[in-house]
């Protein structure tokens, strides 16, 4: 049998660049090429020879866990936040602990072997490890059967707060007592969701992820190498951003560096990746526009290869009296992925694509060459203290709010296109304190403040 197109003669770059040239009289292919704020030329097309050598699938499922983020205040309320989510077709439940909590009542009619649970703890641990390896023993669960597991990273308090919890050398022996807990299912969860919202760009932010999850390893190592307590797994967490092709590229990069870091400790270690939808765009009064935001960077997620997803609800910069068709929106977004558009049949979408398997080497190149800068500084804590990050990161800041205030970048509701009906009252989280944050969170709020003149709306 004939191969399909064998007729056709193939088609050379050069002469795609010719055919290019000579449509747009005489413009050719170098002057549309532009540089991303990453460093990278964007050009504009790509061919089988950009592909990378030996370019295969970079993971190998196909599906994700609907995730719902619930802020435990009080357990009642909270409880029944989270039916309502696993009845509307969540799959996975984290909890945000901030005190002591009555984990009989907050898990009351969940049935936590069918379901992936995680708790995020920001007070001292043990208390909490205690309470919940007697709730499992009273329900009399198996322990082989529950996907649980406790977010307890320290570095991610550190960098938020500019506090250790007590100090970093009991704070770093309390991480080690979280990863041998045998009910774990991830013995190790790295918070880097900061980074994106922070404003730095996709190579910055995959350096710090990088050098944050290296402090960890770096400890373990020198408490004596062993590392068969990572067997079960590790979890990055991750905001995810506009740039559609870029996310994508990003978790793929991520997913890449993390195996090659893990190469060199000799560690194997499946890798998780939770994502969630970033505040940096939220537009905080004509929140409805953030639903568009938020589905494209669900897509970047799941194409990009995400196990779990938390979609931000659309007025999570508001006190919108929507609060319950928010919630359900965001649920709802990733069903009609997973059930009207089939994400969740395919394996690796993106693999393959020149432009894609391209951008995820480049990425991962720049990101552990900056990773190398911040490990020559003595890690990442050190990088911190000679202030080297921040630094960094203030300067794409400035620069992204630059960018917003001429309108270079377009965020729909906030700086083009406003809705002047829009009588949503903007709300400042006055409980999270970031006074003394070592890298300043840029909030969809504090880059809408940066905007002095937007454009009236276009009917």
């Amino acid at each position: 049998m004939q191969p399909l197109f064998s007729e056709f003669s193939p088609t050379s770059v050069n002469q795609w660049k010719e055919k290019l040239a000579k449509d747009l009289k005489g413009i050719d292919f170098n002057q549309l090429t532009w540089q991303a704020d990453t460093g990278i030329s964007i050009q504009p097309f790509y061919t089988k020879e950009d592909l990378p050598a030996q370019a295969q699938p970079v993971f190998y499922h196909n599906d994700w866990n609907i995730g719902v983020k619930i802020q435990v205040e009080n357990e009642l309320q909270a409880n029944k936040q989270a039916l309502e989510a696993l009845n509307g077709g969540a799959s996975a439940l984290c909890f945000y602990l901030n005190k002591t909590t009555n984990l009989a009542q907050l898990l009351k009619d969940i049935q936590i072997e069918f379901i992936a649970t995680q708790f995020y703890v920001t007070q001292p641990v043990q208390e909490f490890i205690a309470q919940l390896n007697q709730f499992i023993t009273e329900q009399q669960l198996d322990t082989k059967q529950l996907n649980l597991s406790i977010n307890y990273d320290v570095l991610a308090r550190f960098v938020k707060t500019g506090n250790w919890i007590q100090n970093q050398s009991t704070d770093f022996d309390a991480i080690k007592q979280v990863s041998q807990v045998p009910f774990n299912r991830y013995q190790l969860l790295i918070d880097a969701s900061l980074y994106q919202n922070t404003g730095a760009h996709q190579v910055t932010e995959l350096a710090l992820i990088l050098s944050h999850y290296n402090e960890y390893l770096q400890y373990f190592n020198e408490q004596g190498g062993n590392f068969s307590f990572l067997e079960k797994g590790v979890q990055i967490h991750v905001a995810i951003g506009t740039d559609f092709f870029a996310e994508i590229a990003k978790l793929r990069a991520l997913r890449k560096l993390i195996t090659f870091l893990h190469t060199t400790y000799n560690i194997q270690a499946p890798i998780s990746i939770a994502c969630t939808t970033s505040h940096l765009t939220l537009a905080p009064k004509d929140e409805h526009t953030n639903l568009l935001r938020s589905t494209t960077q669900a897509m970047s997620s799941v194409i990009g290869g995400c196990d779990y997803l938390y979609v931000e609800p659309f007025n999570a910069t508001s006190k919108s009296e929507e609060t319950s068709l928010a919630t359900r929106m965001a649920r709802n977004q990733q069903i009609i992925l997973k059930e009207e558009s089939y994400l969740n049949k395919t394996t690796d979408i993106g693999a393959g694509s020149y432009y894609i398997e391209t951008l995820t080497e480049q990425l991962a190149t720049k990101a552990f060459e900056q990773f190398k800068t911040y490990e020559a500084k003595g890690g990442f804590i050190a990088a911190l203290e000679q202030n080297i990050i921040q630094h960094e990161v203030e300067q794409q800041q400035e620069k992204l709010v630059e960018k917003a205030q001429k309108g270079e970048l377009v965020i729909i509701g906030v700086n083009k296109y406003l809705n002047p009906n829009s009588k949503t009252t903007v709300h400042v989280n006055t409980t999270q304190n970031t006074e003394k944050s070592l890298i300043k969170p840029l909030s969809a709020l504090s880059l809408a403040a940066h905007i002095e003149t937007v454009q009236p709306v276009t009917k």
